[in-house]
């Protein structure tokens, strides 16, 4: 009678776990399906705004979604890991490392480029060589002394991932399905390397220019079948409170529903938003009760010199790197806030762990937006040498990765064939003369095009109300003129635009 009890029993367990794996397959499928039309309504306007500047930039995005290409992967650091990092590896794989390297009592420094491809990398890289600067940028310097691979970024169904799939495998060691975070694809929590590193009483910090509850940071320290409920990842961000440094956006989760961000002591006017949340928790407070000390501003962050800090600094995602001027100079950078969070982790004898995520590739990518990716990188590379001069002070006890959880895009350059009369003519020593019809993107007119713009297109399309606007901001802002018929189609397909996360 046991044996059959324990059939029946056994029976049970399958049913269910069958039952619990359908479920979560269904979510992941409507979730698919409802961030894909989310994208594809609000792609239409960057779609003829890039089919209208490409020919004279040469620039190619074949989506404004996610792609499966192999994304950059770098690291320095004791040799037993680099190895483990040579040539192409799974995202998952990154993750068992990384918790390798923390049990080993490593120092840990991981930096994120959202969304950020081989060719969005490469972008500064092309822009030093053609400006003749012989500074190498941090990714090849990382590249060059020590691992120099790529990342295969799938899910555990399918080639193509987001975020939260491929953040958990980077975090955790384990691939998972779309918008999961922190958890396995039947739904169940996963250990990070971050909470390896709490238990091993490291020193920990998480950064980001995008929400502190967005897909990427959670990872990290969150379970959830759903991204999207950030509320309840806020819930247990506070509910562990056990990471030391934890700097970004997303403050309009932290404090109670029907109140003012503004209002609470010490933040600015300038950040007069409402709260997100649908309850009257302030998780601040609880912060600050757990002896954490909160800051709103580039000023009060620079003044902590110790002690375990909460920075919370827009509603959701901090400014574009291009857009920063002199109304966010209260606002700090991923950099800065980078910089910081490593000087507050590493000043005692303790190892430490940071995640340090440069959100901001992947938004612009989503936009199609050349320059504004161009200067996010540059930002990231920012970031990467201060990592980098961190890792230096102990060598051989420091792993510094720098990596992506994804394409964003498919961007590419490509040449564009020209009409004979347009052809380049170059007489050679010989007298023979050279004549080329296929236009390679010059140097000179590729940093021409990064540097004419001034905004964001996310910005430039938000800001124009109305069609003469438009045509202004385009000109002002982006250093394109189009003509009346082109600003019409532009402008009316605008109709639903809506900038993700701001």
């Amino acid at each position: 009678m046991k044996y059959i009890h324990g059939f029946i029993a056994l029976v049970l367990i399958i049913v269910s776990n069958s039952a619990c794996q359908n479920k979560n397959l269904k979510l992941h499928d409507d979730m698919i399906r409802n961030e894909s039309e989310f994208w594809n309504k609000r792609s239409i306007s960057h779609v003829i705004l890039n089919q209208m500047i490409g020919k004279e930039t040469q620039v190619i995005w074949s989506t404004t979604s996610h792609t499966a290409a192999p994304v950059p992967l770098g690291a320095v650091g004791p040799e037993k890991y680099t190895k483990m990092l040579q040539g192409p590896i799974q995202n998952d794989s990154l993750g068992r490392v990384l918790k390798s390297a923390v049990k080993e009592k490593l120092n840990v420094i991981i930096v994120i480029g959202d969304g950020m491809g081989n060719m969005h990398m490469a972008l500064p890289i092309y822009e030093r060589y053609a400006q003749k600067n012989k500074i190498p940028t941090y990714f090849a310097r990382i590249m060059s002394e020590g691992a120099c691979g790529y990342l295969y970024t799938g899910t555990a169904r399918g080639l193509v991932t987001g975020s939260a799939a491929s953040g958990t495998a980077i975090a955790c060691g384990k691939k998972t399905l779309m918008n999961m975070i922190g958890v396995d694809s039947l739904g169940m929590p996963l250990q990070s390397a971050l909470a390896l590193a709490i238990n091993g009483r490291y020193k920990t910090a998480i950064v980001t220019d995008a929400g502190i509850t967005d897909a990427t940071p959670a990872a990290f320290y969150a379970h959830s079948i759903n991204r999207d409920a950030e509320q309840k990842i806020a819930d247990q961000l506070e509910a562990s409170s056990n990471i030391d440094v934890i700097l970004g956006g997303g403050a309009s989760l932290f404090f109670p529903k029907g109140t003012i961000f503004s209002d609470f002591e010490g933040v600015p006017e300038s950040l007069n938003f409402e709260s997100l949340r649908t309850d009257s928790r302030n998780l601040i407070e609880s912060f600050q009760k757990k002896d954490y000390q909160f800051c709103s501003t580039l000023r009060q962050l620079q003044n902590i010199e110790r002690g375990k800090v909460i920075g919370l600094f827009a509603s959701g995602g901090l400014p574009a790197a291009i857009n920063r001027d002199e109304s966010t100079v209260s606002i700090p950078s991923v950099k800065e806030m980078g910089n910081k969070a490593l000087e507050l982790i590493s000043d005692t004898d303790s190892p430490y762990f940071a995640m340090i995520e440069c959100a901001r590739i992947d938004w612009e990518a989503h936009d199609n937006d050349i320059a504004s990716v161009y200067k996010a990188v540059e930002e990231m590379n920012q970031v990467l040498k201060d990592a980098y001069r961190k890792y230096q002070e102990s060598p051989e006890n420091t792993l510094l990765i720098f990596t992506a959880d994804h394409e964003t895009g498919g961007l590419e350059v490509a040449y564009r064939k020209m009409p004979k009369e347009n052809a380049f003519h170059k007489k050679m020593e010989d007298g023979e003369e050279w004549e080329n019809i296929t236009n390679p993107l010059l140097y000179k007119i590729f940093v021409k095009n990064l540097e004419r713009q001034k905004k964001s297109v996310s910005s430039v399309l938000g800001e124009s109300a109305t069609l003469s606007e438009l045509k202004i901001n385009i000109r002002e802002k982006l250093g394109i003129t189009l003509s009346n018929d082109e600003a019409e189609q532009l402008f009316y397909s605008m109709t639903d635009y809506k900038r993700y996360k701001d």
